[in-house]
């Protein structure tokens, strides 16, 4: 088993000018010399090494009075809140961390130095870098956020990784990289589920490589890998609310193998279930656990399963073709909405009769629809639009286009998810535009994939997280509730 923390060596960082006397300009740092006695540390003590690192360096700037971008480093608790702009550190990972970016005495341009402070002794910088590797621990012997159980997942389609945002502080608190996990660097993860107590989850991997691993991987909550099964071109996974079994579909830019999988969580056992027809990737389950619904992007026919036969109907799906890409059920178990890549249609299926589907009418929403997902209490749908760089969101009453939702980070929306009580809507954008602009780019990087926080009472964004570039389709431990019909 690997590690869930990575060991790096240093790594060259260079920053741009402007942006950096644009984020700390104004810093006055107590004290140039470097911290003593810190070159043989062997038990890292976070108030006796690393506060008193910042001490002599940071706080004049970064404390409690006025603190520059709203980063406070007096404290360990505030350094863990971070900026107005998202997260300093991410525990366990260094070379993901902002402040380390920032901080890095190897380069031409770096900070302290932008305003007239020697930069961080290398024995500084190193024993800094080794704290966030083994977890930010704080005062009191605990790595931060290490208790959290409203967690986000994040799926990069641009780099091997997936990004963990804490849903109640609205910050990124992890990040896995799956080369540490067996994968190669083409590896992608494609989507994430997760157990309604919060304990496991689940990524399907998928790689252009034919010879590289594939495959759905079973984490624990400290991110440490469980199990995996091999399989080719993993696309969206789907928990059973009762039972003991995931469900897997296919890749929705492949058309191979033509079967859905059916996997013992427990165990990652597996079985396949034949569909006749490729592309199956729009992958629900109705909450009584009864039946599952799939459809190809590839032909528009509806593949049904009863669940506790495994016998398959199929239906056909009229009107222009759809390829749709994934299925939100009701939480009362009647009603399902689809979304038509192709047709740029939203279409209302009744499943109050799953081997007699019945289907209803479809709306034009445009840039070719994606994501969606019902409010826990049912009155609304929230769609992704990817081509169209917009939210829509259908009055499910009234089975109208209510409203669209826009914004500047809003950029390419993929995926999208629901709080536990239905107040906050989180939906990720990969950006690759470039519109939305970063706090700071780094040499090397793009402006960044975002997380926009949807409040949906006023159905506006009231935060935007900053996950780095791709960011795709996403994962929580939600569960709708239940309606009885």
């Amino acid at each position: 088993m690997v590690p869930f923390f990575r060991k790096h060596s240093n790594v060259l960082y260079s920053l741009f000018f402007g942006t950096i006397v644009a984020l700390f300009s104004g810093c006055e740092l107590l004290g140039d010399d470097p911290t003593p006695g810190i070159g043989d540390v062997e038990v890292i003590a976070y108030d006796q090494h690393i506060q008193s690192i910042f001490d002599n360096r940071c706080t004049s700037c970064h404390g409690a009075n006025s603190p520059d971008s709203g980063l406070r480093l007096d404290g360990w608790t505030f350094l863990i809140q971070g900026s107005d702009f998202g997260e300093a550190i991410i525990p366990f990972s260094s070379i993901d961390s902002r402040l380390v970016k920032l901080l890095d005495p190897i380069g031409s341009i770096q900070h302290p130095a932008d305003v007239g402070k020697e930069k961080l002794s290398e024995d500084e910088f190193g024993l800094l870098k080794r704290w966030i590797d083994e977890g930010a621990i704080g005062p009191l012997g605990s790595s931060p956020f290490a208790s959290s159980l409203n967690l986000l997942y994040v799926a990069h389609d641009s780099e091997p990784v997936i990004s963990i945002i804490d849903t109640d502080a609205w910050i990124v608190i992890r990040r896995v990289h799956l080369e540490d996990y067996g994968f190669s660097e083409r590896a992608r993860a494609h989507h994430i589920a997760v157990e309604p107590d919060g304990s496991i989850w689940y990524v399907s991997v998928g790689s252009p490589e034919p010879t590289d691993a594939e495959g759905v991987v079973k984490f624990n909550r400290q991110n440490q890998k469980l199990g995996q099964f091999e399989t080719p071109n993993p696309g969206l996974l789907a928990l059973h609310p009762t039972q003991d079994v995931l469900y897997v579909s296919r890749n929705l830019n492949t058309s191979e193998p033509r079967s859905l999988v059916e996997l013992r969580r427990s165990d990652m056992l597996a079985l396949e279930i034949p569909t006749t027809f490729a592309g199956t990737h729009a992958l629900a389950i109705r909450p009584f656990g009864d039946f599952l619904f799939s459809s190809s992007v590839d032909v528009d026919q509806m593949v049904i399963v009863d669940l506790s036969s495994l016998e398959v109907r199929f239906f056909d799906i009229g009107g222009v073709k759809h390829g749709f890409g994934q299925f939100s059920i009701s939480p009362s178990g009647d009603r399902m909405w689809g979304t038509g890549m192709e047709s740029n249609t939203v279409t209302l299926f009744d499943i109050s009769n799953p081997f007699g589907v019945v289907q209803r009418q479809s709306l034009n929403v445009g840039g070719s629809p994606l994501d969606l997902t019902y409010l826990p209490d049912a009155s609304k749908v929230y769609v992704t639009i990817p081509n169209a760089n917009k939210i829509v969101v259908l009055n499910a009453n009234l089975d109208i286009v209510e409203r669209n939702i826009t914004h500047a980070a809003i950029q390419g929306p993929m995926g999208v998810s629901v709080s536990s009580n239905g107040q906050h809507i989180f939906v990720s954008n990969r950006n690759t535009s470039g519109i939305y602009p970063a706090r700071h780019v780094f040499p090397g990087q793009t402006n960044p994939g975002t997380i926009v926080v949807v409040d949906s009472s006023t159905d506006t964004v009231v935060k935007v997280i900053e996950v780095g570039k791709g960011a795709a389709l996403i994962g929580s431990r939600v569960v709708v509730p239940t309606f009885s019909n």
